[in-house]
C-alpha cells in the first residue's frame, strides 16, 4: 500500500451601480481570468462596521433568506499587475431580490478601501480587488471583507498570475483555529498563510507545523499579532525550510481570524498555483466527489491528526466501475499520513472515483486531496481540494464557464443510504434557468455521478444551483479546452 509513512509523532520541533458580470474564462498559460473586471459602482461611504462573530460553521455556507446580513471573509489576494495572485472576488446572489454589498480591501499596509455593489438576483458579478485599492510593489497582499444586506448569497475569491487561475470558496465564519493538512516548503515551492482579522481587535496567533521530519514549533511564529481590522502574510518557508510536506495549525490565543494558503509549486516545469481556505475544525467525516488516477497523474490524500491523541480512519473509494479494498489508517498524535492512491493495485487506473474519510475511533482529523497531472496525462496542472465536511441538499456555485476556452464539471456525491434525485439551475441574469438535460438527475446511494456542463450549456458566466431531494456533496472542476490547467473545489452550502 503507497501509504506515505506517518510523520510527528515522536519529534517536536447599496445607490451604486452594478459592476460588471465575470467575463469569459480564457487560456493564457493555463486557466487565467480575464483581469479587466472593473467595478463602476460608485464608491460607497464608509465601510459597514464589522458583523459580529458568526457561529462558526463546518464549511462555507449561504445564510438562509430570512437573513437581514451576512458576511463574506476572503484573505490573502494581490493588487499588483503581474503578481502570482491577483485577486478577484465573484459575487452571486440566487435569490430573488436585489442585495446591497459592501466590499472593504484591506491591504497589509496603507488605508482600507470600500465599493458598494449591487446584487441583482438570480445573478452573479465579479468586482477586481485592483480596482478598490493600490498596493505597493514591497507589499502587494490584501484581503477583503464582504458585508451584504441579506442571505442566499455567496462569495468566491479567484486569484490568477503567469501559473494560471485557482480559486477557493471565501468563509462565511471566523474561528479561533485554522488547519491544512497539506503544504510544501520544498525546493522551488512558496508557502504563504494569509491570517485575516475582519474585527477590531486584535487577535494574537500561535503557528505550529508537522512535516515529513517531524514536529516545528518557530519561536518567530508564536504570538503573532494580526490587526484588528487587518491581514498578516506568513511565508512558513522562512523558518520551516526545505520541508516536502508541511501540515499546518493556526490557534489564537485571542480573537478570532480567517486563514487561508496560497501554494506555489515551481520546478521545471512549475507546477501551478493553488489558493486553499483551510479548515475551522477537524473532523470526523470527509466527503471528496472527485477523483482519478492514469498515466502522469498523481493523486494523494492527506491526514493530518492535530490532536494528542492517536486517530483511526478509514479511506473509502466510490468508483464508478467495480470495487476496491477500504485503506485502514492509523494517524499518529499531531502527526499526518498520506496515501498515493495512483500507486495502489487495488484502485484500477482510469477508472473515476468519490473518496470518503470517516474517523472509526472518535479523534477527528483533516483530509486534503492532491492531485499533479503532467504528461502523457490528458489534462495538466495541480489542484488541491480539502474535503466536505458534511452533505446537503442546496449548493451554489458563483464562479463557472463553459466556452472553447473552459471545461466545466459538476459531480454529485451521495454518500447516503437513499437514492438521490438532483437538478442543475443557471443564475443567467436574472433568470433561476433549469439547465436542459440537467433535472431530475438520480445518483444511488454510495455512489456519484459526474455531468460535464458544456454538453448541455454554454455561458461565459455560468453561476450554479444544484439542489437536491437528499443530502449530497458537490464539487466543480474546471479545465482549459488546451488541457493546461486544472481547478477544483467544493461548492458553497447554499
Amino acid at each position: 500500500m503507497a501509504v506515505t509513512a506517518p510523520t510527528g509523532a515522536a519529534r517536536s520541533g447599496s445607490g451604486a451601480r452594478p459592476a460588471r458580470r465575470l467575463p469569459a474564462l480564457l487560456v493564457l498559460a493555463g486557466l487565467v481570468l480575464a483581469a479587466a473586471v472593473a467595478d463602476r459602482s460608485a464608491p460607497g461611504g464608509p465601510a459597514h462596521a464589522a458583523p459580529a462573530p458568526a457561529r462558526q460553521r463546518l464549511q462555507p455556507g449561504a445564510a438562509p433568506g430570512s437573513a437581514l446580513a451576512s458576511a463574506w471573509y476572503c484573505p490573502l489576494a494581490t493588487t499588483a499587475a503581474g503578481s502570482a495572485a491577483r485577486g478577484l472576488l465573484v459575487l452571486a446572489n440566487s435569490g430573488d431580490t436585489e442585495l446591497g454589498a459592501n466590499v472593504t480591501v484591506m491591504p497589509v499596509q496603507g488605508k482600507a478601501a470600500s465599493r458598494a455593489v449591487r446584487l441583482p438576483p438570480r445573478a452573479q458579478v465579479a468586482v477586481g480587488l485592483a480596482e478598490i485599492v493600490t498596493t505597493t510593489a514591497d507589499a502587494p497582499w490584501v484581503a477583503a471583507l464582504v458585508e451584504i444586506d441579506g442571505g442566499q448569497a455567496a462569495a468566491e475569491e479567484a486569484v490568477f498570475g503567469p501559473s494560471g487561475i485557482t480559486l477557493t470558496p471565501c468563509a462565511s465564519s471566523a474561528s479561533d483555529h485554522w488547519y491544512f493538512a497539506e503544504g510544501s516548503t520544498g525546493r522551488d515551492d512558496t508557502l504563504l498563510l494569509g491570517l485575516f482579522d475582519p474585527f477590531p481587535d486584535d487577535a494574537i496567533v500561535d503557528l505550529s507545523f508537522t512535516t515529513d521530519q517531524g514536529r516545528a514549533e518557530p519561536a518567530d511564529f508564536k504570538g503573532l499579532v494580526v490587526p484588528g481590522r487587518g491581514l498578516l502574510v506568513v511565508d512558513v518557508g522562512q523558518h520551516v525550510r526545505r520541508r516536502d510536506l508541511v501540515s499546518t495549525t493556526v490557534a489564537a490565543r485571542s480573537g478570532r481570524i480567517v486563514a487561508s494558503r496560497l501554494q506555489v509549486r515551481g520546478g521545471a516545469p512549475a507546477l501551478g498555483t493553488t489558493l486553499d481556505l483551510g479548515a475551522p475544525s477537524a473532523g470526523t467525516s470527509w466527503y471528496f466527489p472527485d477523483g482519478a488516477t492514469g498515466d502522469g497523474i498523481v493523486e494523494r490524500y492527506q491526514l493530518y491528526n492535530p490532536s494528542d491523541r492517536e486517530s483511526q480512519a478509514q479511506l473509502s473509494l466510490v468508483l464508478d466501475q467495480g470495487e476496491a479494498e477500504p485503506f485502514h489508517l492509523t494517524v499518529p498524535p499531531q502527526g499526518t499520513v498520506g496515501v498515493v492512491t495512483s500507486a495502489e493495485p487495488r484502485v484500477p487506473k482510469g477508472v473515476p472515483h468519490g473518496a470518503v474519510v470517516a474517523v472509526t475511533n472518535g479523534v477527528p482529523l483533516v483530509a486534503e486531496r492532491v492531485v499533479t497531472a503532467t504528461a502523457p496525462a490528458p489534462r495538466h496542472g495541480l489542484l488541491d481540494v480539502l474535503g466536505a465536511r458534511a452533505p446537503a441538499r442546496r449548493w451554489l456555485l458563483a464562479l463557472g464557464a463553459t466556452n472553447p476556452a473552459t471545461d466545466e464539471w459538476v459531480v454529485v456525491l451521495n454518500p447516503g443510504p437513499d437514492r438521490a434525485t438532483f437538478s442543475v439551475q443557471a443564475l443567467a441574469a436574472g433568470q433561476l434557468l433549469a439547465v436542459e438535460g440537467l433535472q431530475g438527475l438520480q445518483v444511488g446511494p454510495g455512489q456519484r455521478l459526474a455531468v460535464r456542463l458544456g454538453d448541455h450549456i454554454r455561458r461565459d458566466d455560468l453561476a450554479l444551483v444544484v439542489s437536491s431531494d437528499r443530502p449530497v456533496v458537490v464539487e466543480r472542476d474546471l479545465y482549459t479546452g488546451g488541457g493546461s490547467g486544472m481547478v477544483a473545489s467544493i461548492a458553497e452550502v447554499g
